[in-house]
This record gives C-alpha cells, sequence and structure tokens, in this order.
C-alpha cells in the first residue's frame, strides 16, 4: 500500500472500510454522495449514467445517512431509499460505472450530519483508491439533488489528465434558473448565487489569493491529497468550507470550467445553513438577500497591501503599520495579536513569497468572513445583494437575473484567462 494512504489510516481519524466488493484496476474516478431523505437521488444516478463515459472506470457511492434521533418516518424513508438503491446497483452497474450504496444509520445525534455522511462517502473512496495503489485518483463531492452537464467525466478526467500539478479543483456551476418551481423561489435562489459570485469578485478585487467558491456538490481532489489533508470533518454543516479552506493554502488549486454542476434550488433545512436554508429563508421574508458592502472589503484590501510589506518590519513599524488600520479593522484584532503573528511569520519565512502565503495561511477564508460579520454593526451596515452587485462594476439598470447572468459569464472569461 502506498504510504500515503497507511498514513492517513494510522494517524487520522479515517472510517473503516466499509464495502468488500472488488475494485476494478482501472478505477480512476469516485463520485461521493451524502443522501438523506432525498426523494430526488435516483434522477441524480440516472444523471451521472447518462454522461459520456471517460477512458477510466467511475464509480458512485451513496451514503444514506440518518441520526438516532431522526422522526420514524424518514428512517423509514432512508431504508426504502437504500432498498432502491440496492437494486438500482443491480439494474444499472455497467462495465464502465458502479454504484455502491451504504447504509448509515441510527449515527449518536453528536455526529450526525452532512459532515458525517460525506466523510464516510470520501474515506470508502479512499479505500478504494488504497486497494489498487492509486493515489492519483480522483474523488468528486456531489449531492443528491444535483445533475450534471453530459460532459462533466470527460472534463474531469481531461483535467486532471493536463494539469498534473493540481491536487484539487472546483467544478463550474449554475443554479437552474427555470422549471415546475414558483417564481418566488427561482428569485430567491438567483439572488443567493448572485450573492455567492459577489462574495468571490470582491475576494478576488481586493487581493485576496484563494477567492474559490466553497460548496459540497462541486468541488473535487486527488486521494493522495485528500489523505494529506487529514480527510473531511464531521461538521453538521458547513463541513466543505472547512475542508477547502485547509486545501487552498496548502495545495495547488485549480477550477474546471468546461463543464457544469446544477445544484438544486429547492428550499431545505436539513442544516441550518447553506442554500436550501438560504432559500428558504427568503421565501418567508419576501425581502431581498443583504450581502457586505464594497467598504467592508476595502478594508481588507488596505490591511492586505500593509501587511505584505511587513517581511522585514521591525518591531516599531509593525506597530506603526497596526496603528494605520481601519478603526473597526483594529477592534476586531488586537494589536498584541498582530504583532505577535506578524513576527512570527517573519521567523519562519525567507523570501516574500513565503511571507506571504503564511500571512494568508494565518488570516484565511475564515478570519475573512468573520472580520466581514464582525464590521456589521461596528460601523457599517448589510446593503442588498442587487445593489451591492451593481456597484461593483457600475451595471446600473439590471435585475437581478441580468446581474447573474453577468457575474456568472464574467467567472467563465476570467478563468478561461
Amino acid at each position: 500500500m502506498n504510504p500515503i494512504f497507511e498514513t492517513y489510516f494510522t494517524r487520522f481519524e479515517a472510517f473503516e472500510q466499509q464495502s468488500q466488493k472488488p475494485v476494478d484496476r482501472n478505477l480512476g474516478i469516485i463520485v461521493t454522495i451524502p443522501c438523506y431523505h432525498e426523494p430526488d437521488i435516483l434522477q441524480t444516478l440516472n444523471c451521472l449514467l447518462n454522461c459520456t463515459m471517460p477512458s477510466c472506470r467511475i464509480e458512485v457511492i451513496i451514503v444514506v445517512n440518518h441520526s438516532e434521533t431522526a422522526d420514524n418516518s424518514i428512517k423509514q424513508f432512508n431504508q426504502k431509499t437504500f432498498e432502491q438503491l440496492c437494486e438500482y446497483s443491480s439494474a444499472k452497474s455497467t462495465g464502465t460505472i458502479s454504484f455502491l450504496p451504504l447504509a448509515a444509520f441510527n449515527i449518536s445525534k453528536k455526529q450526525a450530519g452532512v459532515g458525517y455522511a460525506r466523510k464516510l462517502a470520501m474515506d470508502e473512496a479512499v479505500h478504494r483508491f488504497a486497494q489498487i495503489d492509486n493515489p492519483e485518483g480522483v474523488i468528486v463531492s456531489c449531492d443528491a439533488d444535483t445533475v450534471v452537464d453530459k460532459n462533466y467525466f470527460i472534463e474531469i478526467e481531461k483535467f486532471y489528465r493536463d494539469n498534473p500539478q493540481c491536487s484539487a479543483a472546483n467544478i463550474y456551476f449554475e443554479h437552474p434558473l427555470t422549471g415546475d418551481l414558483q417564481q418566488e423561489q427561482y428569485q430567491a435562489i438567483a439572488q443567493y448565487e448572485l450573492y455567492l459570485r459577489y462574495y468571490v469578485e470582491q475576494l478576488k478585487r481586493i487581493g485576496f489569493p484563494y477567492a474559490f467558491h466553497t460548496i459540497g456538490s462541486c468541488f473535487s481532489v486527488r486521494a493522495k491529497t485528500y489523505c494529506r489533508q487529514g480527510g473531511m470533518n464531521k461538521r453538521q454543516a458547513g463541513e466543505d468550507f472547512y475542508f477547502l479552506q485547509k486545501l487552498f493554502p496548502a495545495e495547488c488549486f485549480g477550477e474546471i470550467n468546461t463543464t457544469t454542476v446544477h445544484p438544486s434550488s429547492r428550499q431545505s433545512d436539513r442544516v441550518p445553513f447553506g442554500t436550501g436554508t438560504a432559500i428558504a429563508e427568503l421565501k418567508q421574508s419576501r425581502q431581498e438577500l443583504m450581502t457586505y458592502s464594497t467598504e467592508c472589503f476595502d478594508i481588507l484590501q488596505d490591511f492586505f497591501v500593509r501587511a505584505k510589506s511587513l517581511q522585514n518590519a521591525s518591531p516599531q513599524e509593525i506597530r506603526d503599520t497596526y496603528e494605520s488600520l481601519h478603526t473597526c479593522l483594529k477592534k476586531f484584532l488586537p494589536s498584541s495579536d498582530f504583532e505577535q503573528k506578524i513576527i512570527e511569520i517573519q521567523h519562519n519565512t525567507k523570501t516574500h513569497k513565503q511571507f506571504c502565503k503564511r500571512f494568508f495561511r494565518w488570516f484565511n477564508g475564515l478570519q475573512v468572513y468573520k472580520f466581514l460579520n464582525y464590521s456589521c454593526g461596528n460601523g457599517f451596515q448589510k446593503i442588498p445583494i442587487g445593489t451591492a452587485a451593481k456597484e461593483l462594476f457600475d451595471k446600473t439598470g439590471m435585475d437581478i437575473f441580468s446581474l447573474l447572468q453577468f457575474y456568472r459569464l464574467r467567472a467563465k472569461k476570467e478563468n478561461k484567462e
């Protein structure tokens, strides 16, 4: 077994292998799907089944899961789903793609959630790649209410083949904006996706080096990279955000923009935050989604510029720099913490590039998010997403849908350059 697998299984809290099903030597991509009370899981699997197949073999691991405290109706629904998936696997698996349903029932209340299920699926993918000694195998994170373009697999395979230096990558996404749902629901999802894209565009503008989306249904990672970074966490929500925040500064991260993932536009209350919850709240409130103003991002931009100049600064120069920062940022970040951290970074780096990388490992995406939330109520107020998105690129007169299309086109264009 490759040492990277041995280290992961012995050093980190990995799940034990769940399936004894033989592994094909040509296995190259494993899609992992958490499944909790999902009525449309077969639609997702059929979509994957109908994709153009790559040269390698594909497996799809589906973890049907629920807590020990789940309602009996959900437990019964999940039991029926698991049985259907077993039948589906027997009937639909081919020489190119196979489906592997796993049951994780009656998980302790403390651990149950999407993080537990996603980790179980991704750890199982590692076990299967380890059996054929394939650390380069690609683990794809997907969701049970998601559909993908027909070229999904071939573009993932092509990206990792053509970019051997890349350890992980996001996959371009677009939420459906038309269909059988109520118009107010599409209005809500358009606002939410615009919010996500506006946030990333602002991160790019202010020079934050890891301006990537953090969406559980839209990322992929090599097996060796997953192991190297200690695997997925078991958080009951936000597991994707925290896992990807580890990857961004530590690995060569890319973006696959030649295919598209279409996460569901439905509302949901399965987790305390995220797409489904945001849609439900927007529909209920009938108000526009609020976001952070450009002024809040400007404070961070100034901070980054000043901080990156401190590689060879004296303690007094560090203190002077701190005093020059915006009052809101100084309230968020105590002087002693700032000075101590900068000196620590200086002592552990030799070049300006190393200094900047280590700085952003400290002031990472989570710190950015925390500051933006802190700024609201400490001198700044959130503004409607439509207003914010228009102001960023001076796009007056556009409605939410037109703005979203503009941001989508911009994302695709930027990522091609």
